[in-house]
């Protein structure tokens, strides 16, 4: 009964996210870390009381990397109170004074006062780190699911994710190719206009690709495994299973899913042909280049995305990720020990990249790079412990894995290592779930035999779920809203206030000086009017390479009849575009 309920609630989590915009939501996130995060604390007391000796027993060191991974993106998104303020590091220091000083002064002119002093968290974005805490706790919550899964029911799992990957690689296809979604999430979530169209239940075409790209290894692994069984029926549908998905990652026109397509497919079908049957696995692998390559030879629109790939440096995509990839790198050196916070990176790059595109960067399209960047050395050093762990687990099992599990999370395993060199696919809770449960597929249960090592085993569970309750109960719309641009334009003195003291360097700044002059001219202000181009000048400082930026302060200043700060202004504008050129006379003065 409890394999059943357990391998229930996985699957329910997922058709629940897949249904629900992959988890665009921090609400069904959550949601789903709770449940997953609960269930996995009943299968393992129940494990753990039922297997209980009286021997002293081995700490379970995989676990305690989960818990103390979880606790290390928790605790930097954590309030400190403003005596410790100074402790957060000179930088951090100095970012979060310029907010209590700026709201102060601001508030002298009739903005909103600050009613006590502020807490500022290490990270810098405070609502960004909690949603990556929620996706975090649902993909171990996932893992540790699926490793208390016996062999039968693993099995039964994969045959899930295959069926659901073919159906969203369906539907996706139908979406990218044949109805538009427009702004929408599955034709009826709306969604805010992006420059890139929503396929499926994801934003863009190379999430949607990379997530059946995924899940395409795995079919194929099933497909050996019912031949060896000589489920010959069985056999010919997964095999089914693997045609649709590999035909609408290609037809998703994604290069580096293609890529991680290819790779994960060569390494399923080599691993079956090295470690279970030659004839088998050479089958396979025939079939799936003769299968690839018409793909290729009837789609004039795959041929085409795919002879870039001859000559990648004169691309733009790879270009721009080249060029993303070094803005991200340059960011570590000031934030080096616990990084930027997650999802931080989008707040803090701007003030060190020397690029002046005008597009606003949110992610380094490379989670190794993000890794770094947002969680430093010691989320690094974790993450290479937990690696480590994890190999320790799966060499003290007391069975071996049945093959085809082997083979299919090593497959799927390859597509995401490919993956994530060009995207960043583990900060889409759908994925990150879905991954969690794969890595958990090759893991056992922990060794729990006394009661200090059960809480212990219990311990990641118990973080993911008090840590989304704490969440769901004092911020359960900041989370969401707190470094959203589209709310933080239309957003009102107070919550802006708040925004900036949830995130030091975003551009609430901005916002909180357009608001402050529209204000300052309506009543006459001019004391308001000078700090609306305060702040508009510190967002300038914070992206000193944003040219539209500097050409608006230009602009303030002129209408505040500050001529030689506006030609300031205006000098830098025109440094990074040569056709940029001072107004010739302000359209209005303000006060």
């Amino acid at each position: 009964m409890m394999a059943a309920a357990t391998l229930i609630t996985l699957l329910l989590s997922v058709l629940f996210l897949t249904v629900l915009g992959g988890g665009l939501f921090p609400s069904t996130v959550g949601i789903v870390a709770v449940i997953t995060g609960a269930m996995s604390c009943l299968v393992i007391a129940m494990s753990a009381r039922r297997n209980a000796t009286s021997s002293r027993g081995p700490l379970p060191g995989l676990e305690i990397i989960l818990s103390l991974l979880l606790l290390f993106i928790l605790l930097t998104a954590l309030p400190l109170p403003p005596v410790l303020d100074p402790l957060a590091g000179s930088l951090r220091h100095e970012q979060n004074q310029a907010v209590v000083t700026a709201i102060h002064e601001a508030s002298r002119h009739g903005t909103p006062p600050l009613m006590e002093d502020p807490w500022f968290c290490l990270s810098r974005n405070r609502a960004g780190t909690l949603r990556f805490f929620l996706l975090l706790a649902a993909a171990i919550s996932a893992g540790m699911l699926t490793s208390s899964l016996q062999g039968p029911w693993r099995i039964g799992y994969l045959s899930f994710l295959a069926l659901t990957g073919a159906v969203v690689g369906t539907m996706g296809y139908l979406s990218q190719w044949v109805i538009p979604q427009g702004d929408t999430i599955w034709w009826f979530i709306p969604i805010p206009h992006a420059p890139t169209s929503s396929v499926g239940c994801f934003l863009n075409r190379n999430h949607f690709g990379g997530f059946v790209a995924m899940l395409c290894p795995i079919a194929i692994a099933l497909t050996s495994y019912a031949l060896f069984k000589r489920r010959w029926i069985s056999g010919i549908f997964y095999l089914a299973l693997t045609g649709v998905m590999a035909a609408t990652v290609f037809m998703s026109l994604s290069r580096g899913a293609m890529i991680g397509l290819c790779a994960g497919l060569a390494v399923t079908t080599l691993i079956i042909a090295f470690r279970q049957s030659i004839r088998r696995g050479l089958l396979l692998l025939v079939l799936m280049g003769v299968g690839c390559g018409a793909l290729v030879a009837i789609s004039p629109a795959v041929r085409e995305r795919l002879s870039g790939i001859q000559n990648p440096t004169q691309l733009d995509s790879a270009k721009s990720r080249l060029n993303e990839w070094r803005e991200s790198l340059r960011v570590w050196p000031y934030y080096p020990v616990i990084g930027a916070g997650a999802n931080a990176l989008r707040m803090v790059y701007p003030q060190y990249r020397q690029t002046s595109v005008s597009a606003r960067m949110t992610h380094a399209e490379n989670e190794y790079i993000q890794l770094i960047t947002e969680c430093g050395l010691i989320g690094v050093t974790l993450a290479g412990t937990l690696l480590w762990a994890m190999y320790r687990r799966i060499r003290q099992a007391n069975e071996p894995l049945p093959p085809v599990i082997i083979t299919a999370v090593s497959g799927a395993m390859t597509v995401i290592a490919i993956h994530c060199l060009f995207d960043f696919p583990a900060h889409l809770p759908l994925y990150a779930l879905v991954l969690g449960s794969l890595a958990g597929l090759l893991l056992t249960q922990p060794p729990a035999t006394t009661r200090s090592t059960r809480w212990l085993a219990l311990s990641p569970g118990m973080v993911a779920v008090i840590g989304t309750a704490l969440i769901a109960l004092f911020h359960p719309t900041d989370v969401r809203n707190m470094d959203d641009q589209q709310y933080l334009y239309k957003a009102k003195y107070r919550e802006l206030n708040r925004a900036l003291i949830w995130a030091p360097t975003s551009p609430a700044w901005l916002f909180l000086g357009r608001a402050m002059l529209r204000e300052g001219a309506i009543v006459g202000n001019g004391g308001l009017c000078a700090e609306g181009e305060n702040f508009i000048s510190r967002a300038a400082a914070l992206d000193p390479q944003n040219y539209g930026l500097w050409y608006e302060v230009g602009k303030t200043r002129l209408a505040l009849k500050d001529t030689d700060r506006a030609n300031e202004a205006f000098r830098r504008a025109h440094a990074l575009r040569s056709w940029i050129t001072p107004p010739p006379n302000p359209r209005k003065t303000l006060p």
